[in-house]
């Protein structure tokens, strides 16, 4: 059962679901604040430091108890491809960090429409390449995405493939985006009951970020059409009150269909992206994130890093 407490936050926000997103791309995704001010908040006793070395705005940040010294999180974040910053990347990665012991680097892309894909899937390479340059062998890498991080992060892992790079050691995918056109039901079903997305604002930026609605249903912009062999454990949360939650099932499917070791918690009454809410269901959801992580890129192998 939800909490009470989540689920009455949630009515509030659901009665004035415009205002609330207004305000929410305002705080959160459409700040525009240098990485040095981004890195000095400090979010469940983590630290951060810019990154240098980078074209990007990127910042690495450390947990209070580093447990995994010789692993990295690869956070790409949300906001359907045409909005987020380092702001949104700090408040979403540094819990899931925190909760795994496992230091973190997070980067702003370039957005759509200015920048339609592939913009932002080569500026995703090209941190990845950064952190295998610093001495992270690819098995001791997790890429956690949220949304279109997350739908960014399985791109990520397809091209790697594709380019007969070694895969990462997992992925954590949080309500990712992954079926642009929406032909799942939960995008009928559940409109009336999301607290927070809009389908008819989502398809627009799904447009403007693929470049047409003719592309919506490649592979490389919707991956429930991927094939998945070869890929690594894959955590996948969702709400089971918000549009996407069909988009996290096909996943599911189609990766057990490929013989990939996925599995999806569906996190009863919660909304779009509910781990970064701060409710007791959004702690649950972090430590369950962060103790998969430790799980997997734990094990055996030393590095140097230099990042």
């Amino acid at each position: 059962m939800p909490s009470r407490r989540s689920q009455e936050m949630l009515e509030m926000i659901r009665s004035h679901k415009k205002l609330a997103s207004s305000v929410s791309n305002g705080m959160l995704m459409k700040v525009d604040m240098s990485v040095e001010r981004v890195a000095k908040i400090r979010v469940n006793g983590t630290s951060a430091l810019p990154v240098n070395g980078l074209e990007l705005p990127a910042m690495r940040v450390k947990p209070g108890n580093v447990l995994v010294d010789d692993a990295v999180l690869l956070h790409l974040h949300g906001g359907a491809y045409v909005s987020g910053g380092l702001l949104q990347c700090r408040a979403l990665i540094s819990p899931i960090c925190a909760e795994a012991g496992i230091r973190a680097v997070t980067f702003s892309y370039r957005l759509a429409p200015q920048h339609p894909y592939p913009a932002q899937l080569d500026d995703a390479y090209r941190v990845y390449q950064f952190l295998r340059s610093a001495g992270f062998a690819a098995k001791k890498i997790g890429l956690v995405g949220e949304s279109a991080g997350g739908n960014l992060a399985l791109a990520l892992a397809l091209r790697l493939r594709e380019e007969g790079e070694a895969l990462p050691g997992a992925l954590a995918l949080l309500s990712p985006w992954v079926d642009l056109a929406q032909t799942g039901e939960s995008y009928r079903l559940l409109k009336d009951v999301d607290a927070t997305l809009d389908a008819e604002e989502l398809l627009q930026s799904a447009i403007a970020f693929a470049g047409g609605e003719e592309k919506l249903n490649q592979p490389e912009i919707s991956p429930i059409y991927a094939d998945f062999h070869g890929f690594p454990p894959t955590l996948i949360h969702c709400g089971t009150s918000e549009i996407l939650l069909s988009d996290s099932e096909q996943l599911e499917k189609a990766m057990l269909r490929d013989g990939v070791d996925a599995h999806l918690m569906r996190w009863e009454g919660m909304c779009h992206v509910f781990q970064a809410f701060g409710f007791e269901e959004s702690r649950a959801a972090n430590h369950q994130l962060g103790a998969f992580l430790y799980d997997h890129l734990r094990e055996d192998q030393n590095n140097s890093q230099n990042i």
